[in-house]
């Protein structure tokens, strides 16, 4: 294979070049372009132009829109265009069009090509399209050739489609601890390597890894495989470094403590955190987590562990902070600790409450819970106090009382009330209620058929027709077949083809897409610092057009981050602040190749073409959501800013500058 020193710069200076004829896809002159493919049209003519055009950005912006437009018949159009110049954008349209055998073969053709410079993106797409076979007849020529770069690419894509091989650990392991695989590489290996369960093979070499890297993604995977095994083979020294290191390895490292074998120092170094005034108030929500995951111990337990969790119970301003805390004291020291203390009692939130009054595994009165359940004044409180009643119904001594309650609620104008009890009640609640259930869902489905911000109720309605019978579901998707909604058309069209997905309606076009190139950063002022974003409209002009339009608006404003999951993103847009709420309308997803590490700002979404105004920022390296979510900005400056926000944390304000 040549020098492998001489073949690293030879590819480094590939990518150079290749990335120097990519940097422009959509711009402002390519408004028909986005226009067809944001409505969904695909209109030929309009892409072709694109397609065969002398101007490379005009052909890549031609294969991200074909990329969306599940039509296979573009592949023969595809493969004919160079793909040494073009081949990281063809493999991605092939990979996301649908499953296609011509596009299949053509993949294998060039991927056994060893002059092919990009192997990784190719084999992305075999991973999307391919099946068991496909896995299989990656690995033989891997062991043939055992020099694929990027076969953690492909095998990430099998994983994200539950298609695996007990080979995938052994060849992610060998790759990973070639000398010369780079950085870049290890990342995504290591996160593959996790989501197929991991390997203990590796432990050595993470270890080394965590003595002297000094890259926090890297950091942030390593200690993700250990968690995944559930060992954490570490001694006190290095665990004592990886403390003093940022809030971001310190997370995952309270993630792996549980999993030491000496559970004392395990207990040593949570409590530590648990004390410290100046630990984040993420890196507290997790070590109180850890501290569920470690056996009871009493010999651990002392007064001021108990004490400072009643100071967080007490007085911390955050209510999720609170939440864990309460879970933690309960297990730690019984929950009749708590009920002893009026003051605790009456401190607590009505969730809260509800599930201390569970925890204490006592016959429950309904109706007491019920009075707890509607004295609860916060929309994101209340959904957590449902999805705790449905999910211990079993402790109700008044099951019809319990029974009428749910049957109530799904009356509801609110659609996280109406999904959570959908999906969340069982097939003897379905049994006993179905004549009820039905009238129900038929009022509720025909009510919200053409709301945006009812899409997940509406599948979840829709699915809870199914449990009652094949028969009233079918009859429930014709009624909804005329829906102003393209995802829910689409959805229906999934259940019955005949039902036609359409055109999708966009009503503010011109305004979104001339913003999308007015403004190039946004600051967003946060009631924790501000966080500078850089857009990026050439892979994703709707978004950003989408999003600038909001701002402009001040839509933003005094919203809260309503989902923090510490250590991969940071979540907000919503204006209920329950992360069911949006604009009032859907827009289309704009997926791309591009990668989503820490700062990456993306859209959040119920499915395909479901996006609205909730967008999340990355705090790690999670490549698992490359092509599947739209990538539309990056964070250039703040992002310590992003690492300290926690949940229900403030938007102050969004500020635009060209």
């Amino acid at each position: 294979m040549g020098n492998p020193y001489l073949r690293s710069i030879w590819l480094a200076t590939l990518i150079l070049f290749f990335s120097s004829i990519c940097f422009a896809q959509f711009s402002v002159d390519k408004a028909d372009l986005i226009e067809t493919t944001a409505k969904r049209e695909f209109n030929r003519s309009i892409i072709n132009k694109y397609l065969n055009s002398p101007d490379a950005s005009d052909i890549i912006a031609a294969l991200l829109s074909i990329s969306h437009s599940e039509d296979t018949s573009f592949i023969s159009e595809i493969i004919k265009l160079d793909f040494n110049k073009y081949g990281k954008w063809i493999s991605f349209a092939l990979g996301q069009i649908g499953n296609s055998f011509t596009a299949k073969e053509f993949l294998w053709s060039k991927l056994i090509n060893i002059s092919c410079n990009c192997s990784e993106y190719i084999q992305s797409a075999i991973g999307k399209l391919g099946d068991e076979k496909d896995l299989t007849k990656l690995i033989e020529i891997y062991n043939k050739q055992s020099e694929i770069i990027g076969i953690e690419d492909a095998v990430l894509q099998f994983r994200n489609k539950n298609i695996t091989n007990e080979q995938c650990k052994s060849i992610l392991v060998k790759e990973f601890s070639k000398p010369n695989t780079s950085f870049q590489r290890k990342k995504k290996i290591l996160f593959t390597l996790a989501r197929t369960g991991s390997d203990s093979t590796v432990n050595n070499e993470l270890i080394l890894l965590l003595n002297h890297s000094t890259d926090t993604e890297l950091f942030q995977l390593a200690l993700m495989n250990f968690r995944i095994q559930k060992s954490f083979p570490l001694d006190s020294s290095l665990i004592n470094s990886l403390y003093y290191k940022n809030d971001a390895i310190k997370i995952e490292l309270v993630k792996c403590l549980p999993y030491l074998t000496d559970s004392r120092i395990a207990f040593t170094f949570l409590k530590k955190i648990l004390t410290k005034s100046e630990s984040s108030e993420n890196l507290l929500i997790e070590t109180l987590k850890a501290l569920r995951s470690i056996k009871p111990n009493n010999n651990f337990y002392d007064n001021t562990l108990s004490s400072e969790i009643k100071k967080l119970i007490l007085h911390s301003s955050k209510k999720v902070i609170v939440n864990e805390a309460i879970k933690t004291y309960s297990y730690l020291f019984g929950v009749e600790e708590l009920f002893q203390d009026s003051a605790f009692v009456n401190a607590i939130s009505g969730v809260n409450l509800i599930q201390l009054i569970i925890e204490r595994k006592k016959e429950l009165s309904f109706q007491q819970i019920q009075k707890i359940y509607h004295r609860i004044l916060t929309a994101k409180e209340k959904l957590n106090a449902l999805e705790l009643i449905i999910s211990t119904k079993e402790y109700y001594s008044d099951v019809l009382l319990f029974e009428n309650f749910i049957l109530n609620e799904m009356r509801s104008n609110e659609p996280a009330v109406i999904s959570i009890i959908a999906d969340g009640i069982d097939s003897n609640f379905i049994s006993k209620n179905s004549e009820e259930l039905k009238k129900i869902i038929l009022t509720q489905t025909i009510r919200f058929k053409n709301d945006s911000d009812f899409i997940e109720a509406e599948i979840s309605l829709i699915n809870l027709a199914k449990k009652i019978s094949d028969k009233f579901q079918n009859e429930l998707v014709l009624k909804l077949s005329d829906t102003e909604l393209y995802s829910l058309r689409k959805y229906l069209n999934r259940l019955n083809a005949n039902i036609s997905s359409g055109k999708k309606p966009i009503h503010n076009f011109h305004e979104i897409i001339s913003n999308s190139f007015k403004y190039s950063y946004a600051v967003i002022l946060t009631d924790k610092g501000t966080i500078e974003i850089k857009f990026k409209p050439e892979i994703a002009p709707f978004t950003v057009g989408n999003f600038i339009t909001l701002a402009r608006k001040k839509f933003y404003n005094g919203i809260i981050f309503h989902r923090v999951v510490p250590g991969f993103v940071i979540q907000a847009g919503d204006p209920t602040g329950t992360g069911w709420g949006g604009p009032g309308y859907e827009i289309i997803s704009e997926f791309s190749p591009e990668e989503f590490y820490s700062g990456i700002v993306g859209i959040a979404s119920a499915g395909k073409d479901t996006e609205g105004s909730q967008f999340f920022i990355m705090q790690g390296y999670y490549p698992h959501l490359n092509g599947r979510y739209t990538l539309f900005a990056e964070v250039i400056k703040g992002l310590d800013v992003v690492m300290k926000i926690s949940e229900d944390d403030k938007i102050i304000s969004i500020d635009l500058y060209e």
